[in-house]
């Protein structure tokens, strides 16, 4: 349980107020948001609506992780070039537990069956250490997916990872401790940013 308090996943978890899109500094972001907003039936983005040609710049960032119903487990199907490298090691194919430790992948694996089920965008902003080695910060957008008939299909998510990839420097950017959902009924009409 402690690598889930060092990540700042125990129970601080808000719901952000009805009407308001997510903010954020930098404009990948938003780029990225736009792209699920503009896309989305009904509550959800459509896993197979994902066009890579429109966040190209978000690309090293993306992740994809898909719940596999029947094994009732969680696996990525697509990691960015960040997202692996802030990992240590590819992640594609693999589950959660096999690259989380295990407690913060039952925090992960319980947030993406919450983000599904409300259905909810999720922001975060935290200190991490995924590795184990150093500090890291993450900022991160996590939006819910479906299948081509509306069921939940996982999740697609953007991370940001603060960190010398090159030194693991244990200098980091202020990112402040908040996980946020927002409720996919309660976003406004229109698109954000």
């Amino acid at each position: 349980m402690r690598a889930v308090e060092e990540a700042g996943l125990s129970g601080e978890e808000q719901t952000a107020p009805p009407g308001i899109w997510p903010t954020f500094s930098d404009p990948r972001f938003i780029t990225f948001l736009r792209c699920w907003a503009e896309r989305r039936r009904g509550l959800m983005q459509p896993r197979s609506s994902i066009d890579p040609a429109t966040i190209k710049s978000c690309l090293p960032h993306v992740w994809l992780i898909q719940h596999r119903r029947q094994e009732g487990d969680f696996i990525c199907t697509l990691a960015g070039e960040k997202v692996n490298e802030a990992w240590g090691q590819s992640v594609i194919g693999k589950p959660l537990t096999t690259f989380m430790p295990s407690d913060y992948a039952e925090s992960c694996v319980s947030q993406y069956r919450e983000i599904m089920q409300r259905p909810a965008l999720l922001v975060s902003r935290r200190r991490i250490n995924p590795l184990k080695r150093s500090e890291k910060a993450a900022e991160r957008l996590v939006a819910p997916l479906s299948d081509d008939e509306g069921r939940p299909y996982g999740v697609f998510g953007m991370t940001l990872y603060y960190f010398d990839p090159v030194t693991q420097a244990r200098d980091v950017v202020d990112v402040t401790g908040e996980t946020l959902f927002y409720n996919c009924a309660d976003l406004p009409n229109g698109l954000p940013g």
